[in-house]
């Protein structure tokens, strides 16, 4: 059974004319899926309509096996899926070790149990911020400890858009190497966007692929991320490629350097 299906999906944003998707057909399956695409491709609108945060213009869109303009509240939606925006930020007057516990006992996880507080304070490296607020932390911690809170809340779909950006090289590796390990075991599916092509060939199970001017193909990472399918999604050779992102990654750890952003 297909995680999320999406049945003959067109999307229009109120402003355009020009449609992100249009007679989209997508089945998106449990594990850890991957989500690329050039700039503008709809990375991120793909990841809301899947999260049912927005609604396509036509068409439906199930989640879980229910469409997504049925869900009664935001509760019921939350049960089936959690997002993770990019760039999240939020003040709060607890510190984020009391938010942990808030998080897992007013979540949707059937067992409670204590346990799986210190492992998510272990893996997500939060030692050092428990008695910090969220606005006090900077932001690779604070993407750390929303992934620690999603982990917690326990809905059955989380759904990322860059989910580890500010993070450094090697607490990439570690963070999305978990979430496809906890994926495996806790039955919790995972779809994230992410720029940096090794990370999702090394984490993901499946990948979308979305393309310009063809529809998005969709299946095993191995079969999917290939030279002969990114060069001709990106319109670039994959050396270029991966020199692009490279540049990318030597930049973001500048400006980490600088204070800009700190992990």
């Amino acid at each position: 059974m297909s995680l999320i299906h999406f049945d003959n999906v067109s999307f229009f944003y109120p402003e355009s004319s020009v449609p992100v998707f249009q007679n989209l057909f997508l089945d998106l399956w449990p594990g850890t899926t991957a989500v690329l695409g050039q700039n503008g491709t709809g990375k991120s609108t793909l990841l809301l309509l899947a999260a049912g945060l927005v609604q396509p213009t036509t068409g439906t869109i199930s989640l879980l096996g229910q469409d997504t303009k049925t869900f009664q509240d935001e509760i019921h939606r939350h049960r089936s899926a959690s997002f993770i925006f990019q760039n999240m930020e939020f003040d709060t007057k607890d510190c984020v070790g009391d938010l942990l516990h808030v998080v897992l006992q007013n979540g949707f996880r059937e067992q409670k149990h204590e346990d799986i507080i210190q492992m998510s304070i272990e893996v997500f490296e939060l030692e050092h911020v428990l008695q910090r607020k969220t606005q006090d932390i900077s932001k690779g911690e604070l993407q750390r400890t929303i992934l620690a809170f999603s982990l917690l809340y326990g809905s059955r779909v989380l759904i990322m858009d860059e989910p580890v950006f500010a993070m450094e090289p090697a607490q990439k590796h570690r963070v999305l190497g978990f979430l496809q390990e906890f994926s495996a075991l806790e039955g919790t599916s995972i779809c994230y966007a992410l720029h940096e092509l090794e990370l999702s060939q090394r984490y993901s199970d499946y990948a979308v692929l979305l393309q310009k001017h063809d529809a998005p193909i969709y299946g095993h990472t191995s079969e999917i991320l290939t030279r002969e399918h990114l060069e001709s999604a990106y319109g670039v050779p994959l050396s270029f490629l991966k020199q692009e992102e490279r540049f990318r990654r030597e930049a973001l750890m500048g400006k980490e350097k600088n204070g800009v952003m700190e992990s």
